[in-house]
C-alpha cells in the first residue's frame, strides 16, 4: 500500500515538473516575442545577417536599412563587402557572395582588412545591368573573432620598379623573339589591378631577357596604358588578337621564338575581353588554337593565369610548345594571399624566372634545380607549383599530346622533358 502511494505522489511530482516546465518555456517565447515585435530592444536593422541571405529574393531588401556581416576588401577601385576572402578569384564575383559598399566609406575601416566585419547602410542597386547589389555606407564595427584570413585586400596598381625606366638587359636584344602580353578585365569594377601588376613585371622580365621593345604586343583592357614605363598596343579585343596574329605571321618564320602570355578573368567559354568594346563573348579555345596554329616559329611557351585554364590545354598542344596552366579545367585561379598585388601563380613562375623576389622578401628564390645558371620552363614550372599556396592545380604540358600533367607527375616523370631545353 505504502508503495502504490509512493509511485502515485511520484507521477503527481514528474506531472508538475512537465507542467512547470511548460509554462516557463511559454513565458520565454512570450518574453521573446514582446520584445521582438511589441517593444524590440534590438532592431531589427541591427541583427547582422549573411550577404548569400539576400540573393534568392535580393529586390525585397532594395530601399530597406540592413546590417551585413562579411569581409572588406578594395578591388579596382571598388569598396566590396564579401562573404568569404576565398571568393576573391579570376572569376566574377556576384550577387550571392558580394555587395558593394557605395558612399562615402571612412580610411580607417581599413583596420577591417582580414577578419569579420559588419556594415550598415541602405541596400541598394550598384549595377542593374547584372542585379549587382550596394550598401550604402552608414557604419561599421569591427567583429572581434579569431577567423583571420591572409590576403590580399587593397588591389592597387604597383609603382613600377625605378629600372624599369632604363632596362639592363641580362642577355643581348635578338630579332627573334616575340611576346603577346593580354589581358581583358570584362568592364568597370572587374578589372582588376593585379592583372596590370602581371603584365607589367612580366613585360619587364621579357626585356631583361632580350625580347626587344618593339616585338612584344601588349592587348590590355581598354588599349590606354597605366603608367608611363610598359606601352600599351591595343585594345583586349578579338580584333586586337587577329591584327596582332596577322603581323606575327607575316614576320616570324621558323628561328624565331614566341612568347604568349594571358591573365585576367576566365570560364568555361574561354578568356574574357573588354566588354565596353567587343560584345561578341569569350576568347574560345579554338580561336585561340587557330591565332597560335597560324604561326610558323621555332618554339612557343604560353602562359595562362585564368580561371579554367587548364581547359586550353587539349586545344593548343602542339609540337615544340611548352604550356603551362594556373589551374585545371574547371577550377578558379587565385591572386596571391601574402606575397603582394599579383596573380598566385604568376607571380611565382615570375620569380623563377629571375631567381629575385619581386616583393622584396628577404628569401632565396632556388629555382635553378640543376644549378647550370639558366632557368627552364620546366624549373620555372616546378618552382611556382611548389611555392603556390592557393587551392589550385597549375598544369604541364610539353609533348603535344593534349594532356596535362600535375606536378607529381612533371617532378617524378621519365621524360625527356621538352621543357627542360626551353628558356626565355
Amino acid at each position: 500500500m505504502a508503495k502504490r502511494k509512493n509511485s502515485q505522489i511520484k507521477k503527481k511530482k514528474a506531472g508538475a515538473w512537465i507542467f512547470l516546465s511548460l509554462i516557463l518555456i511559454g513565458t520565454n517565447i512570450a518574453t521573446l516575442g514582446y520584445f521582438l515585435y511589441f517593444n524590440p530592444s534590438i532592431p531589427i536593422s541591427d541583427v547582422p545577417m549573411d550577404i548569400g541571405d539576400m540573393a534568392e529574393n535580393s529586390e525585397d531588401y532594395i530601399g530597406k536599412t540592413i546590417t551585413l556581416e562579411g569581409y572588406y576588401i578594395i578591388a579596382a577601385g571598388n569598396h566590396l563587402l564579401v562573404s568569404n576572402p576565398m571568393y576573391y578569384f579570376n572569376n566574377s564575383i556576384g550577387i550571392s557572395n558580394t555587395v558593394k559598399i557605395t558612399g562615402t566609406v571612412p580610411e580607417t575601416m581599413t583596420t577591417s582588412f582580414g577578419v569579420p566585419c559588419t556594415v550598415k547602410g541602405i541596400v541598394e542597386l550598384a549595377d542593374e545591368s547584372v542585379e549587382f547589389l550596394g550598401i550604402k555606407f552608414g557604419s561599421y564595427a569591427k567583429k572581434d573573432s579569431d577567423k583571420i584570413f591572409p590576403g590580399i585586400y587593397n588591389d592597387s596598381k604597383l609603382i613600377p620598379y625605378p629600372q624599369f625606366g632604363r632596362i639592363l638587359h641580362l642577355y643581348d636584344p635578338t630579332p627573334d623573339k616575340y611576346a603577346v602580353l593580354y589581358s581583358g578585365g570584362i568592364k568597370p569594377g572587374k578589372d582588376y589591378s593585379r592583372y596590370w601588376n602581371d603584365i607589367i613585371y612580366m613585360y619587364f622580365i621579357l626585356q631583361m631577357h632580350g625580347y626587344q621593345s618593339s616585338n612584344i604586343y601588349v592587348i590590355y583592357k581598354d588599349g590606354v596604358s597605366e603608367d608611363n614605363f610598359t606601352p600599351v598596343h591595343y585594345p583586349a579585343t578579338h580584333d586586337s588578337l587577329d591584327t596582332v596574329f596577322d603581323i606575327l605571321s607575316a614576320e616570324m618564320g621558323l628561328a624565331d621564338d614566341l612568347f604568349f602570355y594571358t591573365t585576367n578573368h576566365g570560364g568555361g567559354g574561354g578568356i574574357s575581353v573588354w566588354g565596353p568594346m567587343d560584345n561578341t563573348g569569350a576568347l574560345t579555345h579554338s580561336q585561340v588554337s587557330d591565332w597560335l596554329d597560324s604561326i610558323t616559329c621555332r618554339q612557343m611557351i604560353v602562359i595562362m593565369e585564368q580561371c579554367v585554364s587548364g581547359k586550353f590545354i587539349p586545344y593548343i598542344s602542339a609540337a615544340n610548345r611548352v604550356i603551362m596552366t594556373a589551374c585545371s579545367d574547371g577550377q578558379s585561379s587565385y591572386s596571391c594571399d601574402y606575397e603582394g598585388n599579383w596573380d598566385e601563380f604568376v607571380y611565382h613562375f615570375m620569380c623563377a624566372l629571375v631567381q629575385i623576389p619581386w616583393n622584396g622578401d628577404d628569401i632565396t628564390i632556388d629555382s635553378d634545380f640543376n644549378d647550370d645558371d639558366k632557368i627552364s620552363m620546366r624549373e620555372a614550372y616546378l618552382w611556382a607549383v611548389i611555392q603556390d599556396s592557393r587551392p589550385e592545380t597549375p598544369l604541364y604540358n610539353d609533348n603535344g599530346d593534349g594532356i596535362g600533367w600535375n606536378i607529381m607527375q612533371v617532378f617524378s616523370g621519365s621524360g625527356p622533358f621538352y621543357g627542360d631545353t626551353i628558356f626565355l
